[in-house]
């Protein structure tokens, strides 16, 4: 075609009969396949299909002929360990994380893994220079290769950081989805000062208070440092201005755990294939009851959430409620 871009290959096209003699005013059929070689770049390729060897007047367009346009999904070339990077970071911290690139093309690929900030001109948490990513320039066939992606928080960081990795397959920039990786960082800091609940007792009853907090697993098991610690809480109970001790009853751990289905890759790796999706932390106090006014202090560590639980007596009447801390 002419002033076409990408021209189909004569190789891609089979024509038959591939010539005929056709009679006047009679029809004759042809069957024409086309078959796209699986390494073939995406794109829309152009052609035309000439019957006859006749041309316009005074052109070098041919009369009888038809156009042909092919357009091309290219067929992925990596399997990524996961397709985006999302979590909870502090200031002042470091955070590695660590991802596996499955190379499923058919011959050796190159990579050039770049910064994408989706929010230029906007106010970001941080720069695109406190993120820096490593990895190996080419992937052979078959070979599993992983890329480091170091985020260094800034001390006075506030706000979330939003941004992808084009990683550049064959120097192909933007060519989809599974060559990108999202990027999801929100910063908080841990508080210093506590949540406070004011409660009335009305009978001598004995009460219990529960604390709890939902970790939710966002950075999808990549991260590598630093260990994330267990949530805690400390606890601070008065009754008209007198301070209270609490007995500790019991921590519950639980959780949702996922196969990984929707990820191949661990278990080609004979890596562990379960994922920890959530996890939910309860931690039960009791206290002699009294009637009085009550002040119930929480300082969360470690978490950035947290839910409250206060059963005075045995009538099941308890004040509930859930806080968002640090963000």
């Amino acid at each position: 075609m002419p002033n076409s871009q990408s021209d189909i290959s004569k190789s891609w096209i089979t024509i038959s009969p591939a010539n005929a003699t056709v009679a006047p005013g009679s029809v004759k059929k042809f069957n024409i396949v086309e078959s796209i070689p699986r390494d073939t770049e995406s794109g829309y390729y152009q052609g035309q299909i000439a019957f006859t060897d006749d041309h316009m007047p005074n052109s070098t367009d041919y009369v009888n002929s038809m156009q042909l346009g092919i357009s091309v999904q290219a067929q992925p070339k990596i399997e990524l360990q996961a397709s985006y990077i999302s979590d909870n970071v502090e200031n002042g911290k470091e955070y590695k994380y660590k991802i596996n690139i499955k190379n499923i093309a058919s011959k050796d690929i190159t990579i050039d893994p770049k910064l994408i900030n989706t929010s230029p001109g906007f106010s970001q948490a941080f720069g695109d220079d406190a993120i820096k990513i490593s990895a190996p320039s080419t992937i052979k066939v078959g070979e599993v290769a992983n890329m480091t992606i170091q985020v260094q928080v800034p001390e006075n960081a506030t706000g979330s950081y939003n941004g992808y990795i084009d990683l550049n397959v064959n120097g192909k920039a933007n060519e989809g989805y599974t060559s990108q990786i999202g990027l999801s960082f929100n910063v908080w800091q841990q508080p210093v000062v506590p949540y406070v609940k004011n409660f009335n007792a009305m009978t001598n009853e004995p009460i219990m208070i529960e604390v709890s907090t939902d970790i939710y697993n966002m950075d999808m098991g990549l991260l590598c440092s630093p260990k994330k610690e267990k949530p805690s809480f400390e606890l601070g109970l008065t009754r008209n201005s007198s301070h209270v001790n609490m007995t500790f009853v019991k921590s519950v751990e639980s959780g949702s755990v996922s196969l990984g289905g929707y990820n191949p890759l661990p278990a080609v790796m004979n890596e562990n294939i379960y994922q920890n999706v959530n996890e939910h932390y309860v931690e039960t106090y009791t206290v002699p009851g009294a009637i009085g006014n009550w002040k119930l202090s929480i300082l969360p560590k470690n978490t950035n959430n947290f839910g409250y639980s206060i059963t005075v007596g045995d009538n099941n009447l308890a004040k509930i409620g859930n806080n968002t801390a640090g963000t």
